[in-house]
């Protein structure tokens, strides 16, 4: 990836490094009523085809749904008990939000014209899931707990959906997935924790927020522990926890305050850039590994992966668009490249 790319980034440090005559505005001051009753749907599409290529994770779809604030709803009964079961989420004075998506990733080795694809590639699979998610959130802090529910294989209809994709599009037809991974149900359990620890406004319209996370995915699709964050700098801010890629435990953002453009009153607009990164250490990834009980197409994956991205945002009345460019490190030992290059959109709606 080129040195112009990632540009960004150091502005944002510098601007971090010279933000300390900034104001910070009180959460303790800011009123949630209107935040509290705004659920919001989201849509995320992630391709390589914004890169120029056609390798490795070349498609990602996710549809999510993220539910107004739930905190009346759990005051008595079995409900309360529920609520207050959870573990690390139940946050008594932070919002809850429950939250459901449906999602498509599609995996494939760089050559897709041969029909017998290199064995020292990436296999062909897909992954298609449903996921339900439980969120508790204040203006500072945000906890997701998450389940996955799919399959892998030739029923994740991941053939399908490139074929008919690369027809439209007059793209290289895809020819080597006889040899994609079998069909095997997987469950993927998630937990993230997300701090917005810096949030700085000048004049309050220009602002600056820091949004470090850490969390863990345990499975038979995906094991890993990762850290990270995003820097964003921009106009009119929304109150929530930063962009998020379609990866596990991403379910889309709610306005935490009712400063959020997307509920304010007196403003209904933002435009933003922002940097983030993100670290796994990879214990298990079944689109390198193979099968769990089968034999199947494999390679030896890299212990830790990195993702770098930097993107910019705009809020419109109750829409929110935005795109990110992500370049990957080498996922597998025997990768030909040094990164891997994709493009992220997001259009999201609170309602």
């Amino acid at each position: 990836m080129s040195r112009q790319r990632f540009a960004l980034p150091g502005l944002f440090i510098v601007g971090l490094l010279t933000s300390a005559s900034l104001s910070a505005q009180s959460a303790d001051t800011v009123s949630t009523e209107r935040a509290r009753s705004a659920p919001t749907f989201t849509v995320y599409f992630e391709n390589d085809v914004f890169a120029n290529t056609d390798r490795h994770y070349t498609n990602g779809v996710k549809l999510s749904w993220l539910s107004a604030d739930l905190t009346s709803w759990g005051q008595t009964g079995w409900r309360q008990s529920f609520l207050n079961a959870l573990p690390f989420v139940n946050r008594p004075e932070g919002q809850k939000n429950f939250g459901v998506a449906l999602g498509q990733n599609i995996y494939t080795p760089q050559n897709i014209s041969a029909s017998v694809p290199d064995p020292k590639d990436r296999p062909y699979a897909g992954w298609s899931y449903l996921e339900f998610a439980f969120i508790s959130k204040t203006p500072a802090i945000a906890d997701t707990i998450s389940i996955q529910l799919g399959i892998v294989g030739p029923h994740s209809y991941a053939e399908e959906t490139q074929r008919i994709v690369h027809e439209w599009i007059d793209s290289t037809h895809p020819r080597g997935w006889d040899h994609q991974l079998h069909d095997e149900p997987g469950v993927n359990l998630i937990y993230e924790r997300r701090w917005r620890l810096y949030a700085r406004t000048l004049a309050n319209v220009l602002g600056l927020d820091l949004v470090p996370h850490a969390g863990a995915s345990l499975g038979n699709v995906q094991t890993y522990a990762n850290a990270g964050g995003t820097l964003r700098l921009g106009l009119n801010l929304p109150s929530d926890f930063g962009v998020q890629l379609a990866r596990p435990g991403s379910i889309g953002g709610t306005p935490a305050d009712d400063l959020d453009p997307r509920v304010a009153l007196d403003r209904n607009f933002s435009l933003f850039v922002f940097t983030a990164a993100d670290g796994r250490a990879v214990g298990r990834d079944i689109f390198l590994d193979g099968n769990t009980f089968r034999s199947s197409p494999s390679v030896d994956k890299e212990p830790f992966v990195a993702d770098l991205s930097a993107g910019v945002g705009l809020i419109a009345g109750r829409w929110q668009f935005t795109f990110t460019e992500v370049a990957r490190t080498r996922e597998f030992k025997t990768e030909r490249e040094s990164h891997d290059d994709f493009g992220s959109v997001t259009v999201s709606r609170a309602f």
